[in-house]
C-alpha cells in the first residue's frame, strides 16, 4: 500500500495507481506516527515531502519504505508532472530500496536497514 501524506495533492491517489491512498481518506489530520503505523506492512511505503519520515526510518528501519519528495515549492500541477514522470523508476528502485528521494534532476536510493542492536 502506498500511503500518500497529507503535504502533497490527494489528485496523486488517481494518477499513481491502485493501491495508493491519500492520508485524509486515513483519517482527520494523522500525526505523523500514526501514519508511520498505518503503513508499517511489508508492502507499506509513504510518499512525502516530510524530512520527519526519513529520520523514523533511519531510527525504526523499514517497513515502511519511504519515498522523500526533495523538489521544493512547486505549483501542484508541477509537483504532480515531476512526481509521476520519475514515478517508474521510483518503484523500480523500491524493490532493493528503502529510501527513494526524488529531486529535480535525479533520483537517489538507499537501503536502510534495522538499526543494528549493540554487540554483548
Amino acid at each position: 500500500m502506498l500511503i500518500i501524506d497529507e503535504n502533497l495533492p490527494a489528485s496523486l491517489v488517481a494518477k499513481l495507481g491502485p493501491g495508493c491512498i491519500h492520508a485524509t481518506a486515513l483519517g482527520a489530520r494523522l500525526t505523523d506516527e500514526q501514519l508511520w503505523g498505518r503503513a508499517r506492512m511489508p508492502a507499506g511505503v509513504i510518499l512525502t515531502k516530510d524530512a520527519d519520515f526519513f529520520d523514523r526510518l533511519a531510527l525504526d528501519g523499514p517497513p515502511p519504505k519511504v519515498v522523500w519528495v526533495r523538489l521544493g515549492n512547486l505549483r501542484r500541477a508541477a509537483l504532480e508532472d515531476r512526481i509521476i514522470a520519475w514515478w517508474p523508476q521510483v518503484v523500480s528502485l523500491l524493490s532493493t530500496s528503502t529510501l527513494v528521494e526524488i529531486h529535480a534532476d535525479r533520483l537517489e536510493a538507499l537501503a536502510i536497514g534495522a538499526p543494528s542492536l549493540p554487540a554483548e
